[in-house]
């Protein structure tokens, strides 16, 4: 069984108050959980042969090294935990590499460990020299001069466990090169530690000591025990200032002065001055120690005689002046004690936020990282759950079952719709390269006809009346179209009654009658006249519907890479898949793009066909109004009283074969226009867009479940694949997951506490 002091056991830091809670933290230090948030932790500072050994071993009954020569040049930290009664008494001894270390240096130190029963002061010195062999620095007694490295970052850990123990740390830092020592050997004295280096101790060790005298200070969880060696000068330790700075209020700062025995005579008023506070004041004071001398160590002095010796020490003056709960180790101890539970109250409420913050932190880590792919099997399934997410997603957006809100890119069918309106309305609007006249306008219709009454006049009165009334500025003027040729222009707001240049629409249908005059007989018209007609009345289509279908693209595009982001968070894993799915994604919108021409070529490129009945019905439509309008030319309106004069209405009807066709022409071109443009807006939201983009095999649907079964190993290996380093990162934050739970748990008050 391994042979522990007395002393060891901390049941001197022990209060009533602070059981409860000092039972969760000791726990959490045997759950490890000091790897994820700072715990409670008590840290010894101060100046190279400031006495911060004697004062440790007297703490903590190990046998650090005293002698100057000794002194290590590297923290040591020494941890209690308690274990179940069962278990043996154990000292296991390791070195936890510095944050900079390289992999080759941890490796290194990693292979260090050593169990022991016992760490007697020649074991101890064995121990500190084998982990500054480790970690690359002179040994005790070793030629400094020989290497640029003198102090390590890298950590000695003792951690002593037994049934007795509670779960305390206490980390003994490096010391600052003393000014005492500093006369021995430096001509040119200087008062700032910290910028003068020594024949031992660089520049760089010195930046090394500062760096971890900080890194532990400056933890807010840290209790902070200063050493001053009452020899020299208090305004010249520069561990006070540090510890100042990192605890500007002093709540976890408490001051020991040490070799108050070995002062010249006369300095002991100074001394006793900053034992009362009257100096440097501290919020918790200071307290004075006298520890064993060099001799008396070599004498063999034992702790029980050190205590006493302290004791008569204090009794006597000057000292006795010094208030006696601040003179001797126990006092010490159970200040510390108070001082420690006090701190570990104020914190505890903190580190319980702290262990669900980290909790929730890590989960979130651990999911971005998705299910473990090691193997085929975990690599196929995690993609598989991947694409369900991603279909079930998909189903939703694309039928309108949203959960974002406001015009997000995810919702697909919003989007979707709003583009066919917009493509419907330019169309509409736009499609056509010339705009076609309404009946009224060839005839110049009266804006007021005269009514025409059987008992006013008879008819030739009436035919003469209308004659006379007949006035260009009383008739509706014509409307204008665009010029043939005029292209569309999706930056352009006009719809060629605004700014543009315009020609009447006859004329062209004229101009093109005439020149394509074949064997049909007079009045009629050749077939090839309307396709043709047609063919550059939609030369706007290919435009508008190609940017339309580009708009449908970006908004898939949007959409799909939205939905991605949400589904698989690892942009490696999501970058390799969609690398793997692009070519089918490609391949679709060129299915689309060559649907959509197939339909403009239909459309533009043969003959004229429907069976739609529409197309009659306009057509028997316009030639109604025709017909009416040639009536209200004569001024008759819709009143039963009318006298009809058919000579009237025969020579006002009567058209030459060139006026039947073009009005024929123009007629029947605009109504089957009407039918072809809605027959193309609809094909183009079904054929192009819901078969090609949005249909089976479509980029939103083609990442499918059944996709994902086709890959063979290597294609799982090459997108789901797991490296090395994600494997270690999963490895990890589960092993932190799994801390954080038990801390949960513990903290919440479901936990079990060691026996």
């Amino acid at each position: 069984m391994a042979v522990l002091p007395d002393t060891l056991r901390v049941d001197d830091f022990e209060t009533p108050e602070r059981t409860k809670q000092l039972e969760i933290i000791d726990k959490l230090h045997e759950l490890g959980v000091g790897k994820d948030i700072s715990l409670p932790l008590l840290v010894v500072v101060g100046d190279q042969s400031s006495g911060k050994s004697s004062l440790l071993e007297a703490l903590t009954g190990l046998p650090f090294p005293i002698a100057s020569q000794l002194c290590t040049r590297f923290a040591t930290q020494v941890s209690f935990r308690r274990v179940p009664k069962n278990a043996q008494d154990v000292i296991t001894i390791s070195i936890v590499p510095a944050a900079d270390a390289n992999d080759i240096h941890k490796e290194k130190l990693a292979d260090y460990s050593r169990e022991l029963k016992e760490l007697t002061s020649d074991k101890f010195k064995e121990v500190l020299d084998e982990a500054s062999q480790c970690m690359g620095i002179p040994v005790t007694g070793g030629d400094f001069k020989a290497t640029d490295k003198r102090f390590s970052s890298d950590v000695l850990k003792i951690e002593i466990a037994g049934p007795q123990q509670h779960h305390l740390s206490v980390v003994d830092v490096p010391g600052k090169p003393s000014m005492s020592n500093r006369r021995d050997y430096e001509d040119d004295f200087k008062p700032d530690i910290f910028t003068a280096p020594t024949k031992d101790q660089t520049e760089e060790d010195l930046g090394i000591v500062r760096a971890l005298i900080e890194s532990y200070v400056q933890d807010t969880r840290t209790i902070i025990m200063a050493v001053l060696d009452s020899r020299n000068n208090l305004a010249n330790q520069e561990v006070f200032k540090i510890a100042k700075r990192a605890d500007s209020d002093g709540t976890r700062t408490i001051g020991v002065m040490t070799k108050l025995d070995a002062l010249q005579e006369g300095d002991e008023q100074a001394a006793i001055d900053i034992a009362r506070n009257e100096v440097e004041f501290l919020k918790h004071g200071w307290y004075c120690v006298r520890n064993r001398s060099t001799q008396e160590i070599l004498d063999g002095w034992s702790m029980s005689q050190r205590h006493q010796k302290e004791k008569d020490f204090f009794s006597k003056s000057p000292f006795d002046k010094i208030e006696k709960k601040r003179t001797g180790i126990t006092n010490l101890k159970t200040n510390l004690g108070r001082l420690l539970s006090n701190h570990i109250a104020r914190e505890f409420p903190e580190i319980r936020k702290e262990i669900e913050s980290r909790y929730m932190v890590c989960l979130g880590q651990l999911e971005t990282l998705g299910a473990p792919r090691q193997n085929t099997q975990e690599q196929r399934q995690h993609l598989t759950r991947i694409a369900t997410m991603y279909q079930r997603k998909i189903e939703d957006v694309s039928t309108g079952r949203y959960t974002a809100t406001g015009m997000h890119p995810s919702k697909l069918r919003m989007h979707l719709q709003n583009a066919s309106d917009r493509f419907n309305k330019n169309m509409h609007a736009r499609g056509q390269t010339m705009l076609f006249k309404s009946t009224d306008e060839e005839y110049g219709v009266i804006r007021h006809p005269t009514v025409i009454r059987s008992e006013e006049m008879s008819i030739p009165q009436a035919v003469n009346r209308i004659q006379a009334s007949f006035r260009p500025q009383e008739v509706i003027k014509p409307r204008e179209v665009i010029t043939p040729g005029t292209d569309y222009d999706s930056n352009d707001s006009s719809d060629g009654e605004n700014g543009k240049k315009l020609c009447d629409i006859y004329q062209q249908i004229r101009d093109l009658w005439h020149t394509s005059r074949g064997t049909e007989l007079p009045g009629h018209v050749n077939p090839s006249v309307l396709e043709t007609l047609f063919n550059h009345q939609t030369r706007n289509w290919p435009k508008i519907s190609n940017r339309h279908l580009d708009d449908i693209t970006e908004i898939i595009h949007s959409a799909n890479s939205t939905i991605f982001c949400s589904v698989c968070p690892d942009t490696v894993i999501r970058d390799r898949l969609w690398a793997k799915l692009e070519p089918d994604a490609d391949a679709a919108f060129a299915a689309a793009k060559a649907s959509l021409a197939a339909l403009l070529s239909d459309e533009r490129s043969g003959p004229l066909l429907t069976n739609n009945p529409y197309f009659a019905d306009n057509l028997a439509k316009a030639r109604a109004e025709r017909f009416v309008n040639g009536l209200k030319k004569l001024g008759f309106v819709d009143k039963k009283d009318n006298y009809v004069s058919f000579d009237a209405i025969k020579n006002s009807m009567h058209l030459s074969n060139e006026q039947t066709a073009i009005y024929d022409i123009h007629d029947t071109l605009q109504a089957y226009y009407k039918v072809a443009v809605k027959r193309f807006i609809d094909n183009v939201k079904t054929q192009v867009v819901e078969r090609n983009l949005m249909g089976a095999g479509g980029p939103v649907v083609v990442f499918t479940p059944e996709w994902v079964a086709t890959l063979d190993e290597d294609d799982l290996a090459g997108i789901a694949g797991e490296d090395p380093v994600t494997a270690a990162q999963r490895e990890e934050f589960g092993a932190r997951i799994a801390r954080l739970e038990a801390a949960r748990r513990l903290c919440s008050g479901k936990r079990r506490v060691v026996e």
